[in-house]
């Protein structure tokens, strides 16, 4: 025996159906993009990179420096000053990202910087250079929350 199922209640249920499946549909797909996303510590982590990236070239200086000083292996101080705007450059990209530091967090390495630039100009003896390399790179540790390694 047949059952008949009236024309409005068939048209009913496969939209209600429907309906369900677009739900079901809209709830999976914001579930999956939320998990997918990029979440603040995947920002902060990437922020942290640009630091370490701007570490790691200052503490490359140290030796290149001692070098250009005793005219050893083709370093200047031109080479040693291109060195160290490489990594304010990497620095400053660094900032950039950290929208939630707060605008004046770059001046203390700002001066740092200054004054690292100002020794290399005078010549300053290589203990002293890679002081002052040693201050920048601990500010920096400190203001991103990185874990900074000892230049020499």
């Amino acid at each position: 025996m047949a059952l008949y199922v009236p024309a409005g209640a068939r048209t009913r249920r496969l939209v209600l159906i429907a309906a369900a499946a677009v739900v079901v549909g809209l709830v999976v797909g914001f579930l999956g993009g939320r998990a997918s996303a990029p979440g603040l510590a995947d920002e902060v982590h990437a922020v942290q990179g640009l630091a370490v990236d701007a570490t790691t070239t200052l503490e490359r200086i140290p030796i290149e420096y001692e070098q250009s000083v005793a005219g050893e292996g083709g370093e200047s101080t031109d080479t040693i000053t291109g060195a160290i705007e490489r990594a304010r450059s990497q620095l400053d990209d660094a900032f950039a990202a950290a929208i939630w530091l707060p605008d004046d967090a770059s001046s203390g390495t700002d001066e740092a910087f200054d004054g690292l630039v100002g020794l290399v100009a005078e010549e300053a003896a290589p203990k002293e250079v890679e002081a002052a390399i040693e201050g920048v790179v601990g500010q920096i540790a400190s203001v991103f929350g990185i874990t900074a390694t000892p230049a020499g």
